[in-house]
C-alpha cells in the first residue's frame, strides 16, 4: 500500500495536516485552501512576521526560557525567507507568479532586495542554465557543491563529517554572504535601477535601527536568520534536491535520465501496523510516529522544504504547472499512468543519502578499495 494511504484511518481532522507534511494527499482528497501565488508570498510574510514577534517577545525580558525561543524565532524567520525564496523568486524566473515579464521581474527584484538575494536577471540566467543542463558541471549548484567539498560514493561517517563541517563552517558562511552583499552592490552585470534598489534598502536600514537604537535586535532577529539560518537551509535543500551524481555530471541525457535526477522528497513514514499488537505496543508505535511526524518531519517542512518543493519532480517534468497546487498536480499524473516521477519517503537525513548517494561504510570502503584509494 502506497504510505500514504495507511493514513487513511487517522481522524478526519488530521487529514490536511498531513497532506501538507508529506506533500502527498489521499486517493479522492479535495484541497482545503485553493493555494495562489499571492497566498504563498502572504505566508512567507506572515511567518516571516511571527518568527521576528517571537524574537521579540524572547529580547524583551531575557531569561533562560528566552533561548529556546529565539531558537525558534530563528527557524521561522528563516523559514518565512526560504519560502519567499525557493517559492516566489523561483516561480517568478519561470514567469509563473504575476504571468508578465515585467510583474515577475518587479516581484523577483524587490523580494531579491529584501533577503540580500542575486538580482533577477543573473538569477534567471543561472537558473535556466541549472533546467537546461541539471547535475552538469554547468549548473552552478553543482559547482557550489563539488565547492563545498562534496563527492559521490561518501560513507555515511564520511558524510556526516563533511555535513556538520559545512553547517559550522564560517568560511562557507562567509563565502556565501559575501557574495550575496557583492551581487547587491556591484555595479556590473546588473541595471543600475537594480543597484539604486540596494542602496535605498541599505540607507532605510541604516537610519531605522540609528534612529531606533534597535542594533542588537536587528543583528540578532534580522541578519542572523538572512544569513547562518537562511544559508544552512540553503545549503541543505540544494543537498537534496537532485540526485547530482547519478550520470557523473553528463550533459547529453535522455528525457528519462534527466526525470531519474530529480525525485519527490516526500516527507513521513507509512503509519505502524499495529494489526495483532497489545495495547501498550501499540501506543508506543503510535507515539513514535506521532513524536516523528510532529518533532522531525514537521520542522523539515517548516524550515527547509518549505512550500511546493516536496514535488520538485513535477517542477522539472511540467514547469508550467499549478505549482500552487503541485500536490495535487503531481498526484493526479501519477494516477493517471505517468511514470516519470519518482519519490524518495523519510526525513532529511533520506534525502540527503538519496540525492547523495551516500552508501554504508562497508560499501564505501569496497568502492574505495576497487578504485585503489586508500
Amino acid at each position: 500500500m502506497q504510505p500514504r494511504e495507511t493514513m487513511r484511518s487517522l481522524p478526519r481532522f488530521t487529514q490536511p495536516f498531513l497532506t501538507w507534511l508529506t506533500g502527498v494527499p489521499l486517493e479522492g482528497e479535495r484541497p482545503v485552501i485553493r493555494w495562489t501565488p499571492v497566498w504563498a508570498g502572504f505566508l512567507g510574510l506572515v511567518q516571516m512576521a511571527i518568527g521576528i514577534a517571537i524574537g521579540a517577545l524572547a529580547l524583551s525580558s531575557f531569561a533562560l526560557w528566552s533561548i529556546p525561543l529565539l531558537v525558534l524565532s530563528w527557524l521561522t524567520t528563516s523559514g518565512g525567507m526560504r519560502r519567499l525564496d525557493v517559492v516566489i523568486v523561483h516561480q517568478t524566473l519561470h514567469r509563473m507568479v504575476t504571468k508578465t515579464a515585467r510583474g515577475d521581474r518587479i516581484v523577483g527584484e524587490l523580494v531579491t532586495t529584501l533577503l540580500w538575494r542575486v538580482p533577477y536577471d543573473d538569477n534567471r540566467k543561472e537558473h535556466l542554465i541549472h533546467h537546461a543542463y541539471p547535475c552538469s558541471m554547468k549548473d552552478v549548484d553543482t559547482r557550489y557543491l563539488i565547492a563545498t567539498g562534496m563527492k559521490p560514493r561518501m560513507g555515511r561517517g564520511e558524510f556526516h563529517r563533511y555535513l556538520i563541517s559545512k553547517l559550522l563552517s564560517p568560511k562557507h558562511h562567509w563565502g556565501f554572504f559575501s557574495s550575496r552583499i557583492r551581487a547587491n552592490f556591484s555595479i556590473k552585470h546588473q541595471p543600475r535601477y537594480r543597484l539604486a534598489m540596494s542602496l535605498v534598502f541599505l540607507a532605510i536600514t541604516i537610519a531605522f535601527v540609528a534612529l531606533t537604537g534597535l542594533w542588537l535586535e536587528w543583528l540578532l532577529l534580522w541578519v542572523l536568520p538572512v544569513s547562518f539560518f537562511f544559508q544552512s537551509a540553503t545549503f541543505l535543500y540544494t543537498l537534496t534536491e537532485h540526485r547530482w551524481w547519478l550520470y557523473d555530471q553528463a550533459e547529453k541525457l535522455s528525457k528519462q535520465q534527466r526525470d531519474m535526477l530529480t525525485f519527490g522528497r516526500v516527507v513521513g513514514d507509512a503509519a505502524p501496523d499495529t494489526d495483532g499488537v497489545g495495547l501498550v505496543g501499540r501506543a508506543a508505535a503510535w507515539s513514535k510516529w506521532w513524536l516523528r511526524a510532529l518533532f522531525v518531519h514537521a520542522p523539515y517542512r517548516m524550515f527547509v522544504l518549505v512550500g511546493d518543493t516536496v514535488q520538485h519532480d513535477l517542477h522539472h517534468v511540467r514547469p508550467s504547472c499549478d505549482w500552487a497546487g503541485s500536490a495535487y498536480e503531481r498526484h493526479s499524473d501519477i494516477a493517471q499512468g505517468s511514470k516519470r516521477y519518482t519519490e524518495v519517503w523519510g526525513s532529511l537525513m533520506d534525502h540527503l543519502y538519496a540525492a547523495g548517494n551516500v552508501q554504508d561504510e562497508d560499501a564505501a570502503v569496497s568502492t574505495r578499495e576497487a578504485r585503489g584509494v586508500a
